[in-house]
C-alpha cells in the first residue's frame, strides 16, 4: 500500500471511490482531474487502484468547547476506505499521514466530527484505535472527536 497526497490525476478514481463507497458525498471537481483548492487531499494506493482517500483542511478554528490548543486546528472532512479493503490499515496510514502532515505545518491539534448513520460504532471504534478522543458534546448528534500531532503533546494533557 502507498499513501501519499493525491494529485489531478487521481480525481477520477476518488471521485469512483467516493460514488461506490460514500454516495452521500458530493465528488466536487475531482471528476474534472481537479483538487478543491484550500484541501489536503491523500489517497491509498494498492495494486495502481484508489482504495482509500482521505480530505481535510490544515488551518482550520475549532470554535467549540474543548480545543486543547490555540488555532490554528486540522480538520478532517471525510475519510473513506473501499469497502472491500477495510480492516487492512488503509484508514489508520490515511489519518496517520494527515497528521503527519499537520505536525509539518505547525498544526498542533487536529480534529474531526464522526458521521452517524449505519455503521456508526465502528466508526467511532476506528477513530479511538486510530488516537482520538472525545470532546464535550456540540449540536452534532455525535461528539467531536480530536488528537495531538505529536506524541510528546498527548502525554502532557
Amino acid at each position: 500500500m502507498i499513501v501519499r497526497n493525491a494529485t489531478g490525476l487521481d480525481g477520477p478514481a476518488i471521485s469512483d471511490l467516493m460514488v461506490r463507497a460514500a454516495p452521500h458525498f458530493d465528488t466536487k471537481c475531482y471528476p474534472d482531474q481537479l483538487l478543491p483548492p484550500g484541501m489536503t487531499v491523500l489517497v491509498a494506493m494498492e495494486n495502481g487502484r484508489v482504495v482509500g482517500w482521505l480530505e481535510g483542511v490544515l488551518d482550520w478554528d475549532y470554535t467549540e468547547p474543548g480545543a486543547p490548543t490555540p488555532p490554528p486546528h486540522g480538520y478532517i472532512l471525510a475519510v473513506v476506505v473501499d469497502p472491500e479493503s477495510r480492516r487492512r490499515g488503509i484508514g489508520r496510514a490515511l489519518l496517520n499521514l494527515f497528521v503527519a502532515e499537520a505536525r509539518e505545518a505547525d498544526v498542533r491539534w487536529v480534529y474531526l466530527i464522526p458521521e452517524g448513520g449505519e455503521g456508526t460504532a465502528g466508526r467511532l471504534a476506528f477513530f479511538h484505535a486510530a488516537g482520538f478522543t472525545e470532546l464535550p458534546p456540540t449540536d452534532d448528534p455525535l461528539p467531536p472527536m480530536g488528537r495531538w500531532t505529536d506524541v510528546e503533546a498527548m502525554a502532557h494533557h
